[in-house]
């Protein structure tokens, strides 16, 4: 009897053949087993990628996938939904048992809008995360939350116009029952919505386990307002703080790990007094923008650069890679986002090492002057050769072209890389619209045995052709590594 042929590893399967839900019935069919069968022993991430990836409704995806999801995004248009379509969804997603975490982009009819999330919400009863940002959601549909998911602990509003200081204190206390509501919540971003400072003060005072605060539009605290010291468990924060308060954060919020000074509304046109966030006894993750420091380098912050794990840096001119590895030399994630750099062609100092770091991403905007003030590409190779952990790489080049320009995120840095060994401790490469890569850079990679890459995702790189890219899969089917495409 001849046997069954092998069912190849999920991960590559999952790659190849899902990327719609017809054909991954075929693929089941060849392998003998059903697609539920497959479904199910699928990782989680696996799942969730698949719903995100498919080129199917959001309503197909859930139809299929509902018994099995514990988080899921709803895309969609307020014009496309039906009464038909409603009940669609609300009996799928009272099915779904296992379901925690939900995100929902629906745009269109306002009215019809908000009448099919409050009938979402109404079917979910055991949320723990929910994402309604950049959507018609008001303070009604608040109240709705609050009654039917009591055991809410993440929410973000971002960018819904209509949620107001009411709606804020309605998801506390619903009705006259005083124990009912969400009263659990740990995360909480409410930038850009109708809030104000007050419905700031009521959050903190509401919910004394709100580690997440995230409200960027508002400046905090309010002028006059008198905070008691050490009495708030905030971990993070996100929103402009005043001058003043700045010198005084660490009696507010002793907790916190992680600032976010990268924001709108305040400039620290004087030497701020960043020195205060040393006494600050758990921070260990940082954002700063030039547009707030203008004059001001970032020697500032050498007394707490040593603390500091996590750095991300917005919009900063004449960067200097070694300069960053000094004054954080302890950085285990670094995100350079928008900024100009500086590229001497001095001897890079031998100091300058970042040996724990784990993650770099590089996203890198113009137009630019020079091809020098894009890219220092040796400054780049040297830092990350002395990265002996690092794990995870993204570079996204998104800007106006020039051919000289083009030119320094190609295939000779990919190269320059693999010489230097860095891709030996790499786990991860994302590539996003690199357009100068092809396969004369990528391949050798793949290839490389010494390397440790395992998840590797080309992003609308154009450079790439369709010969290139069944290259790319059949070398990576041979292996164990996942491939993620996107054009």
């Amino acid at each position: 009897m001849p046997r069954r042929k092998p069912v190849p590893s999920l991960r590559s399967m999952c790659l190849r053949c899902f990327r719609s839900f017809e054909r991954l019935e075929v693929a089941s069919q060849q392998q003998g087993v059903t697609v539920n069968s497959l479904i199910r022993r699928l990782p989680l991430s696996i799942v969730e990628d698949l719903v995100q990836s498919v080129p199917s409704s959001s309503l197909e995806a859930l139809q299929f996938l509902h018994p099995y999801l514990r988080k899921f995004a709803i895309f969609g248009y307020g014009e496309e939904l039906t009464e038909q379509l409603i009940d669609q969804y609300t009996s799928c997603l009272k099915t779904s048992k296992g379901l925690r975490q939900l995100g929902i982009k629906v745009s269109g009819d306002v009215l019809v809008t908000q009448r099919f999330m409050g009938a979402v919400l109404r079917s979910t009863t055991k949320l723990v995360k929910l994402d309604v940002s950049e959507s018609p959601f008001d303070d009604a549909l608040m109240e709705a939350l609050a009654i039917s998911c009591p055991a809410l602990q993440d929410l973000n509003v971002s960018k819904c116009k209509h949620v107001t200081d009411v709606g804020l204190i309605t998801l506390y206390c619903p009705g006259d029952e005083m124990d009912s509501g969400c009263r659990n919540i740990t995360h909480l971003n409410v930038s850009s919505t109708g809030l104000t400072s007050d419905g700031v003060l009521f959050a903190l005072h509401g919910w004394p386990n709100l580690s997440k605060l995230d409200a960027d539009m508002l400046v905090f605290p309010p002028e006059g307002t008198v905070l008691p010291s050490g009495t708030y468990k905030l971990q993070t924060i996100n929103f402009p703080i005043r001058y003043e308060s700045l010198e005084q954060i660490h009696h507010l919020f002793p907790n916190l790990r992680s600032v976010d000074l990268s924001n709108y509304g305040v400039r620290y046109e004087e030497t701020p007094p960043v020195g205060a966030l040393g006494q600050l006894q758990f921070l260990e993750e940082l954002s700063i923008d030039a547009e707030n420091f203008p004059s001001h380098g970032l020697d500032i912050f050498k007394p707490l650069g040593s603390r500091i794990k996590i750095l991300e840096l917005y919009g900063y001119h004449h960067v200097d890679l070694a300069e960053v590895a000094i004054v954080f030399p302890n950085l285990v994630r670094l995100v350079l986002f928008g900024c100009h750099f500086e590229n001497s062609g001095r001897r890079f100092p031998i100091e300058a090492e970042l040996p724990k770091l784990r993650a770099f991403m590089f996203f890198r905007l113009g137009p630019y002057q020079s091809v020098e003030e894009s890219f220092p590409a040796d400054d780049f190779c040297n830092l990350l050769a002395t990265c002996k952990e690092i794990e995870f790489l993204e570079l996204t080049s998104i800007q106006v072209w020039t051919p000289e320009v083009i030119d320094t995120l190609s295939n000779a840095l990919l190269i320059r890389l693999l010489n230097r060994d860095v891709f030996r401790h790499l786990r991860e490469l994302q590539l996003w619209y690199c357009h100068r890569f092809t396969t004369r850079g990528i391949l050798p990679i793949v290839n490389n045995s010494d390397s440790g890459l395992k998840k590797l995702g080309l992003h609308h790189c154009d450079g790439l052709s369709q010969d290139d890219l069944q290259d790319i899969e059949q070398i990576i089917n041979r292996g164990n590594l996942d491939l993620t495409l996107r054009y």
